[in-house]
């Protein structure tokens, strides 16, 4: 018999907290757990655990959560009510405990040259451009989104023009960086695909990059069209408004320019009542890569132009999307399908676990891992059953967290909580919104 090392999971519903409620025999008058709510059973009395008093001994509990359903009986199958139930946990074998907080979706942002957030980097950072001269930004744009456009990552080379030296001049003089920026700023949010007509909708990395240009007097300039009367630019600088209204004073020794580029993330799904479990939900930001290139495409290490991350791309975590799908995984080992005909669904009660939970809302969850030893094994081979306890709940609940930590520690177990944080959500300092 071979070892089967995945654990069998199963998904408890427990947004209206962890409860005792009267303390009494789980079924009976008052003691029956509502949708949501989820406690701890004496498997020996099915009588509810006090969730206020730290339990005393070593002793086995099921974990019991409310049913999903408001109907008992389905065409002639009852028992719909029924609380859903663990296998009976010995705190023994209860082996991990942990906690992951939810977290939204971060977009990438990166800054070329001088921005607000490289204005202390110096060095490269504080480039001047020079007339007559091309220079090429590199931009490959990498993630889900732009594999399901175009089937491949996403890359465009941008080209910006500085003009002719003036007349005289022996050696090639330097112009305003700004114009350089927003002449990358128009080809990244401009440039059409191949054999398509230039269509702003229809570009290469314009769906997923929104570029805001710093000119050399520190005024942040944003795409045609952006409402930016209610932006507040960082200390130091101002808003200049949209890049067509422009108009270049010349370059300013000692003053640089640089380029913000900010990645999309925008969730899509579908609504309920057409939704099924294989419906793809988008929950990755894309990633920006930049660098300036040369002739060839290489990228010019010799006088580079700094590119430093401020915000990076983070997935989010405790997704509706997914939890929603957690549930229904596990209500199908139930035997309680969810079907993909509407009909169907709504006679089977299948739309009350779809409303269990909110698609556009965020869960905490917590997992608890435990084993149940097979003594009695007939191959010979002395193995355990795992089981992952999955609890849902609308944030950290400390009474289900401080009831665990004691029933472990009864046991000798050392079985600290873990908890997956939520990461600081990072702000960018120029606003686009």
């Amino acid at each position: 018999m071979a070892y089967f090392n995945h654990a069998f999971q199963k998904a408890f519903v427990g947004t209206n907290g962890f409860t005792d409620l009267a303390l009494g025999q789980l079924g009976t008058p008052g003691n029956i757990l509502a949708t949501g709510q989820f406690a701890f059973v004496d498997p020996k009395t099915w009588e509810l655990v006090d969730v206020a008093v730290a339990p005393t001994g070593c002793c086995p509990l099921i974990l019991a959560s409310g049913s999903l359903y408001t109907k008992d009986k389905v065409g002639s199958h009852g028992g719909y009510l029924e609380s859903n139930k663990s296998k009976v946990i010995n705190p023994k074998y209860i082996n991990r405990f942990y906690r992951v907080d939810p977290n939204i979706a971060q977009q990438n942002v990166i800054n070329i040259g001088f921005t607000p957030f490289n204005a202390t980097a110096g060095g490269s950072c504080e480039k001047e451009f020079l007339c007559d001269e091309t220079y090429s930004l590199r931009i490959d744009v990498k993630g889900s989104p732009a594999l399901r456009f175009l089937n491949h990552n996403a890359y465009l080379t941008v080209d910006a023009y500085t003009g002719c030296c003036p007349a005289g001049s022996i050696a090639p003089v330097a112009v305003d960086g700004t114009l350089v920026m927003i002449e990358w700023a128009k080809n990244i949010v401009g440039v059409s695909l191949p054999n398509t007509i230039v269509d702003s909708a229809k570009t290469v990395i314009s769906p997923f990059v929104l570029p805001v240009v710093t000119a050399e007097d520190n005024s942040l300039w944003y795409k045609p069209g952006t409402d930016t009367s209610g932006f507040v630019a960082p200390a130091g600088f101002t808003i200049g408004g949209t890049w067509d209204n422009y108009v270049s004073p010349g370059h300013t020794a000692g003053q640089y320019a640089g380029i913000t580029l900010y990645g999309a993330y925008v969730g899509t799904s579908f609504d309920d009542c057409t939704f099924q479990t294989s419906d793809f939900f988008e929950k990755e930001p894309v990633k920006l890569y930049a660098s300036l290139v040369d002739l060839n495409g290489a990228p010019c290490e010799f006088e580079g132009l700094c590119v430093v991350t401020e915000c990076e791309g983070l997935q989010a975590m405790g997704l509706g999307e997914s939890v929603a799908r957690d549930v229904i995984l596990s209500e199908r080992y139930r035997q309680n399908f969810f079907h993909s005909d509407f009909r169907i669904r709504e006679i089977t009660q299948g739309n009350e676990i779809l409303n269990t939970i909110n698609r556009n809302s965020f869960y905490t969850r917590y997992y608890l891992q435990h084993s149940v030893p097979r003594f009695n094994n007939p191959t010979g081979t002395f193995d355990n059953d795992q089981y992952l306890l999955e609890i849902i709940t609308d944030g950290q609940d400390v009474a289900f967290e401080d009831f665990v930590a004691d029933w472990t520690a009864n046991c000798g177990q050392c079985v600290d909580l873990e908890v997956i944080d939520a990461i600081t959500a990072c702000t960018p300092l120029i606003p686009i919104e």
